[in-house]
């Protein structure tokens, strides 16, 4: 009985994936081909003058986008539309379900005037609102009621630091008629 799973056969490790030079004759892509598992007329290894994307003899897999793939295919990551063991592109993270897409069906209509107009819609109306609840006008709305300043018996302000702010009374208001 043979045993299955990812630390049973070879080519499980890192370093087995590691890219190696690019092929140079026939017989070194159809190795190739074998590593990452692609039949031979399948695999096309990067350009070396792509100083971007090349990786030794990683394959080109091209543009294959997260909406270009089947949303009702039981994926083994549904997330990002993969199956387990699969090739992930060198730009994969380009082509997530958030990211970038070539299908058509998104609107590319950002425009800068666009985008200021979107800013201006949001900023406008928060001005508008603070302007009315923090205006001095006596009858304007308030975030909460208004109230007189606290009275206090003392001074405490003429008295600081050093000195007792009972030498300093404050009368704020009187029985004594005048």
């Amino acid at each position: 009985m043979s045993m299955r799973g990812p630390l049973t056969f070879d080519g499980w490790y890192p370093r087995d994936h590691k890219p190696s030079a690019p092929p140079t004759n026939e017989e070194e892509r159809r190795a190739a081909a074998v590593k990452y598992g692609l039949r031979p007329e399948d695999y096309h290894s990067m350009d070396k003058d792509d100083v971007i994307k090349f990786a030794g003899d990683y394959p080109d897999l091209g543009v294959v986008t997260y909406d270009h793939k089947d949303p009702y295919e039981a994926w083994t990551d549904r997330q990002n539309r993969r199956n387990w063991g699969e090739l992930v592109p060198i730009d994969m993270m380009r082509y997530r379900g958030d990211r970038l897409t070539f299908t058509g069906l998104e609107a590319e209509d950002y425009t800068t005037w666009g985008s200021i107009v979107m800013c201006l819609r949001v900023l406008v109306p928060m001005a508008l609102i603070a302007w009315y609840f923090c205006n001095d006008h006596p009858n304007a709305l308030r975030w909460r009621n208004p109230a007189m300043p606290k009275q206090y018996p003392y001074d405490f302000y003429r008295a600081y630091p050093f000195d007792d702010p009972r030498k300093y009374p404050i009368v704020n208001y009187s029985f004594d008629l005048e």
